[in-house]
């Protein structure tokens, strides 16, 4: 999917909006992308995978659990001191933080570097692996004030994406391969999914109010963070390795976690709107690396 669709795709759920004014039929279709295309989608993308291909992810995995730590870790300290009176935007803050965009937008930028895109998908696969799981727990968490832990927890892994991602690991660990054709049949189902979520999001933004500290802050935690922790912590002799973690890492939030938050009716409006401008943030930056040789350089370092 390239950068040219993804776009046509937002601007096309946010017309469609406008034209049709269905409340119940978008969020239809969040239903149908979050919930039920996106389970296929996980479960040909680790179920189909070899014990060998998930030990393949050892080092990349590493550089995820670092990011992913770091951007949770921070963003939930800053909001214990700083946003005190909005539990919602804390919880929503950490969302975003440790949910990038590594696929629909990521895969395309990192081609921006190199051709061999093999490390960029390691990388989306572990970050989706942590993220997905600790994204629903947390919208959960945060969605509703008076929930218990126990409730919270039963409530994250009875969210169908997360039960398949569990299970399909637990398939993988244990030898069991599914049929090809099942596999083929769940991708090309699940595909699906991107492309709704994408409409769905568009249907989602709002321009009357764009929240410029929440957009400051989520840039914070969730792309400059990582990008310096890991220009100097980052240590690899592959330039495609190294294009590859840099540029995933610094991806601005998912369009996935804005529209996880949505379902849940946590930040909606803010998460789409915080969403949309780093999306389009991280695409002028990434072309302007690449335009300006700045890019080679860091390689080189």
């Amino acid at each position: 999917m390239t950068i040219p669709v993804i776009l046509a795709l937002i601007i096309a759920g946010f017309i469609l909006k406008l034209l049709i004014k269905k409340d119940w039929l978008f969020n239809f279709i969040g239903i149908l992308a979050n919930d039920i295309l996106l389970s296929f989608f996980i479960l040909a993308s680790i179920a189909g995978r070899s014990l060998a291909y998930l030990v393949g992810l050892k080092e990349v995995f590493f550089y995820v659990a670092a990011v992913i730590l770091i951007c949770l870790v921070s963003s939930y300290i800053y909001g214990r001191f700083f946003i005190r009176e909005d539990r919602g935007w804390r919880g929503a803050l950490m969302v975003l933080s440790i949910f990038p965009n590594t696929a629909a937008l990521g895969f395309p930028l990192v081609a921006v570097f190199t051709r061999d895109l093999t490390p960029a998908i390691l990388y989306s696969a572990a970050s989706s692996l942590l993220a997905i799981p600790l994204a629903t727990f947390l919208t959960i968490r945060y969605s509703r004030d008076s929930n218990a832990l126990k409730e919270t927890v039963a409530r994250t892994f009875s969210f169908p994406p997360v039960t398949v991602s569990l299970l399909s690991l637990i398939l993988v660990l244990g030898g069991l391969r599914l049929p090809p054709k099942l596999i083929n049949l769940s991708q090309a189902i699940g595909w699906w999914c991107l492309p709704l979520m994408l409409v769905y999001f568009g249907s989602r933004l709002q321009f009357k109010n764009i929240p410029l500290r929440k957009i400051l802050e989520t840039g914070l935690f969730r792309m400059m963070l990582p990008f310096i922790f890991l220009l100097f912590a980052l240590r690899t002799s592959s330039e495609a390795v190294f294009y590859s973690i840099l540029v995933e890492s610094a991806m601005p939030p998912a369009i996935m976690a804005a529209s996880i938050l949505a379902r849940h009716q946590l930040k909606a409006e803010e998460s789409t709107a915080v969403t949309l401008v780093l999306t389009l943030a991280a695409i002028l930056l990434i072309f302007i690396l690449k335009i300006s040789g700045w890019g080679g350089a860091l390689a080189g370092r």
